[in-house]
């Protein structure tokens, strides 16, 4: 990764953004990693004050080493086309998202972060289990670190919530469900109030369990009636634990209330009328469901990614789930999603290494093995948006679990270098 520091005055379309020169609170960006593309996210970032920025040159332009005269910003709408073909043409040869040094540095380093974060959640469980309350100040804080860490890494944290090592324990699956939430929240555009009270919700969503018997959390087999009544008393405890825990809103109470209700007026206060489900308890009853269908639940297996995201379709078209907030995950999770493993028509296997917005079935692909599942000497890419005329059509035919394959991503992406 190539990070230069230089005056926002020096800022180019077509450049890869990693840093800003203030807290991603006091900018009108949600996230701090992004590629210059629109005039519009130019003229913003000089208007908000900005004095410096750093670029990544090996996912986005480089200064140039002539001077040139600045751009005129313009409003999108009054851009020449003639100035929209340039941009694009620009844009579709640099090597956003196709440098397997970077890729493979960004998967490494979430993995990491994740670890440290999931040791911080299982301390915090582990408190709760011991006194019977939560403290709000250390929830508050956990929730701060996972919308900062998240920033800019939403392919790479959303990868790895597919791709992790499943655990029936109940720190992992809330650290997910936190994670996931949030990156769905933040790119529906929700800020720092709201997006604070979603992470604490969503991590807090199961602290029922820990009045319930540990075999309830994950129990993986058909429930007696007796156990199951136990199991959907889970939001009512979790409710029960927290109204007496300081630094607890009443929109996080809400929202862990409501996680595992069914349509959107289901929720009743004792001798009150129905209210409407928030939100947050939707979002988080989606985000849970999914986490759900990947870990298995109840006497359900484990599913792959694509097999639960078209479960989670079925039971949205049900009313089961919020159809809108279900199809957007599914929208953002992708048909091919990035860093996932795909089999071609031709035999050979490939890695997702971008995926364009507004054209789910067309992403490139770094083809690392041949048919008969030997590596490629020389892994190269393949764009499925812009077909390669000396090559016979290609299609992909499936996902594959990587991990079942015996392949490790990111040590692939770290080994390959198109420079």
């Amino acid at each position: 990764m190539a990070i230069k520091r230089i005056p926002v005055e020096l800022l180019r379309l077509g450049m890869y953004i990693v840093g800003i020169d203030r807290s991603w609170m006091d900018t009108p960006f949600l996230t701090h990693r992004f590629l210059l593309k629109k005039p519009s996210q130019l003229k913003k970032l000089k208007q908000s004050g900005i004095q410096e920025v750093e670029i990544d040159t090996d996912r986005g332009a480089d200064v140039p080493n002539e001077p040139e005269e600045a751009p005129r910003i313009l409003e999108e709408t009054q851009t020449p086309e003639s100035d929209l073909s340039n941009l694009e043409a620009r844009l579709a040869n640099l090597p956003e998202a196709l440098q397997g040094k970077s890729l493979s540095d960004e998967f490494t380093e979430v993995h990491q972060v994740q670890e440290h974060m999931l040791h911080e959640v299982q301390e915090m469980l582990d408190s709760v289990r011991t006194s019977g309350i939560v403290e709000g100040s250390q929830v508050k804080a956990l929730s701060q670190e996972v919308i900062a860490q998240t920033l800019g890494h939403e392919e790479a944290y959303a990868a790895l919530i597919r791709t992790r090592e499943f655990s029936p324990d109940l720190y992992d699956h809330a650290l997910s469900v936190c994670t996931l939430a949030v990156l769905m929240a933040r790119l529906l555009g929700y800020e720092k109030g709201p997006l604070e009270h979603i992470a604490m919700g969503a991590l807090l969503h199961d602290i029922g369990f820990l009045r319930l018997p540990s075999e309830l959390i994950r129990p993986h087999r058909t429930l007696s009636e007796f156990d199951q009544i136990l199991y959907d008393s889970h939001p009512r405890l979790g409710v029960e634990i927290l109204k007496s825990s300081p630094g607890i809103s009443e929109e996080v109470m809400q929202m862990v209330a409501q996680h595992h209700l069914t349509g959107d007026l289901q929720i009743r206060p004792e001798g009150g009328p129905f209210e409407e489900t928030g939100f947050g308890g939707r979002l988080i009853r989606v985000v849970d469901e999914y986490d759900e269908l990947l870990t298995g639940q109840g006497s359900s297996p484990p599913l792959p990614m694509r097999e639960a995201l078209g479960e989670l379709y079925l039971r949205a078209q049900r009313n089961q789930l919020n159809p809108e907030l279900a199809s957007y995950l599914i929208i953002q999770i992708g048909i091919y999603p990035i860093y996932s493993l795909v089999e071609l028509n031709t035999g050979e296997r490939g890695i997702v290494t971008a995926v364009t917005p507004g054209s789910l079935l067309h992403p490139v692909v770094l083809v690392i093995q041949d048919p008969n599942r030997n590596p490629y000497h020389e892994p190269f890419p393949v764009n499925f948006a812009k077909p390669a005329s000396d090559r016979p059509p290609v299609e992909i035919v499936r996902v594959l679990d990587a991990e079942e394959e015996g392949i490790r991503v990111e040590e692939v992406l770290g080994s390959w270098n198109i420079l």
